[in-house]
């Protein structure tokens, strides 16, 4: 510590930069000692990340294959659906005027209608 002229005290900072010419070898060599602890305490924990994000990555991996597996395929037609997709055109044509719901109850009615044997056409 150092007194200025106004009686204040200052301290002096001394830094690896700034420090005395007469500084032993051995405080030089303490100084290497502690950085090389620092750097390898740093490289252990880089690690430790770096494993961990593997480990994250291999769950997320694992879980859109689980996922991938488990997802439903789409069915094929029955073979009511086969003869509406057919006859819909049709029945739209004939009335032009008739809503979502009317035509629906109408291609149901001829569905009800054909016998087994022209049923049979549309299973595939």
């Amino acid at each position: 510590m150092a007194n200025d002229k106004k009686g204040k005290i200052g301290l002096t900072i001394r830094s690896r930069i700034n420090r005395p010419k007469n500084a032993s070898s051995n405080d030089a060599s303490k100084l290497k000692e502690l950085n090389s602890a620092f750097e390898s305490s740093k490289n252990k924990n880089n690690s430790k990340k770096e494993k961990a994000a593997k480990k994250e990555k291999a769950a997320k991996k694992e879980k859109a294959a689980k996922k991938e597996k488990t997802a439903k395929k789409p069915r094929k037609l029955n073979a009511y659906m086969v003869f509406a997709m057919e006859v819909r055109e049709s029945v739209k044509k004939n009335h032009p005027t008739a809503s979502i719901i009317d035509i629906a109850k109408k291609i149901g009615a001829l569905w009800r209608a054909l016998s087994d044997s022209e049923k049979a056409k549309y299973k595939k």
